[in-house]
């Protein structure tokens, strides 16, 4: 073994240790409360006000549960505004059909887990390729364009049409289940005969569609839908299908959509489309690279237009779960473990120190007299129980560090953004993203 930890480096580490009071004094409190509650800023939380100067969405907190479905929980809260536009309805609490989104996501993964085994049945079973999809064949995890197709394709219903099932919020056996049928199903395609492989994968494909009924319950053709408006009047829609009633209600134009990043690498400029796409295709998983100053504004041209925005964020970071806050400087662990642990925003993407794991809507800002913003307000989906309500606040500086993308309806765009995104893409390292 190169360079090996000896006994005489041990022992200049514990008359290091020896000497350092300080730090023996904060492994004490460590010890006894963990490292968040003696690394964190009790002064911050003060300067963070739960208040906004705009304000578009402030009810019904969902709940994502033990899942990685916060994609389609963020999402569907811009719908869901959107809907209770349309139809004025009364009830504050109403959600759509997490559910029904999740069932038809890990329908078109596993059609897609099955494609690839089919297009590499030729391949060596040992190949890179084929290694890392068996590795994990499914996740719940997903983004806002994931969503785009799966709506445009399906549509959304109420929430009452296709509830949670014990397993949709807690998602850990239907991705064990899934990943053992279609590890089977890359097995059987790999041994028979190309001429049988469509007939294999259609079978496979059947099953893991009984797969997913049993587990969150069949989607629904049509349903009916009664409610209240916000004067009291009763209204009943009937026979409409889920497609029909994201399309006449759920307000969303897809093609209007742009995924916007922050990459601040010099090798990625601003300006320039970029797709992780082996073919470079635009198939909707366009990402426009713009400055943090740029994106600050379209998110806050499309709150001031009383429209929510979709955001991807590393969460974890410098934030506070149980009680919402945001701020670059919330934990202090360099002072609190001794140790030097930071890096540039840059640096951090470089290295994989930053990450996008959570994706949350942006549903308020607090600007100051020029029209800067001070502050954000954060619509996430870990229930009520979690910050403020269910709501974190987000200072000006983490967005600066840890706010990784977001989508923007192009109305509220200037044209020359616009141009940006529809020109041709790039290709981009998929490994290159967060």
């Amino acid at each position: 073994m190169n360079n090996p930890i000896t006994p005489q480096f041990l022992a200049e580490c514990r008359q290091r240790w020896q000497k350092d009071v300080q730090g023996r004094q904060t492994a004490n409190a460590m010890v006894k409360n963990g490292p968040l509650l003696v690394a964190m800023d009790l002064e911050i939380p003060r300067r963070l006000p739960f208040s906004f100067s705009v304000d578009v969405w402030d009810e019904g907190v969902t709940d994502q549960g033990e899942s990685l479905r916060c994609w389609a929980f963020a999402s569907l809260n811009i719908v869901r505004q959107n809907v209770k536009r349309a139809l004025n309805l009364a009830e504050a609490n109403f959600e759509l059909s997490q559910n029904f989104i999740y069932f038809y996501d890990q329908l078109e993964k596993s059609a897609d887990f099955l494609n690839d085994m089919m297009e590499l049945a030729e391949l060596p079973l040992n190949n890179p390729n084929i290694q890392n999809r068996l590795r994990r064949p499914i996740m719940d995890n997903g983004q806002w364009f994931i969503f785009a197709k799966l709506a445009d394709k399906y549509g959304v219903v109420p929430k009452f049409v296709m509830p949670d099932t014990q397993c949709s919020p807690d998602t850990k056996y239907v991705t064990r289940i899934l990943g053992d049928k279609l590890r089977l199903g890359a097995k059987l395609l790999r041994e028979a005969e190309p001429e049988a492989r469509e007939q294999i994968r259609r079978q496979e494909l059947a099953e893991i569609y009984g797969i997913l009924c049993r587990f969150l319950g069949h989607p629904p053709e049509t349903f009916d839908f009664s409610f209240r408006t916000a004067e009291g009047q009763y209204r009943r829609l009937t026979g409409l299908t889920p497609l029909e009633f994201f399309r006449q209600y759920g307000g969303v134009d897809v093609s209007r959509h742009m995924t916007i990043i922050h990459h601040p690498l010099p090798e990625r400029p601003y300006g320039k489309v970029y797709t992780a796409n082996q073919d470079g295709a635009d198939d909707g998983t366009k990402r426009l690279n713009l400055d943090i100053s740029t994106i600050k504004k379209l998110v806050i041209a499309q709150l001031q237009g009383g429209d929510q925005v979709v955001m991807g964020c590393d969460v974890a970071k410098q934030s506070h779960k149980p009680t919402g806050y945001m701020h670059k400087d919330l934990l202090d662990y360099e002072t609190a473990f001794g140790a030097r642990l930071t890096m540039p925003k840059a640096d951090r993407i470089r290295y994989k120190g930053t990450a996008g794991t959570h994706i949350m809507t942006f549903s308020g800002v607090e600007l100051d007299e020029t029209g800067a913003p001070l502050r954000w307000k954060v619509h996430n989906s870990y229930g009520p129980q979690m910050g403020i309500q269910g709501h974190y606040v987000m200072d000006d500086s983490w967005f600066d560090e840890y706010v990784l993308s977001v989508v923007i309806d192009k109305q509220y765009a200037p044209p020359e953004v616009v141009a940006a995104y529809e020109a041709a893409p790039e290709k981009m390292n998929p490994g290159e993203l967060y």
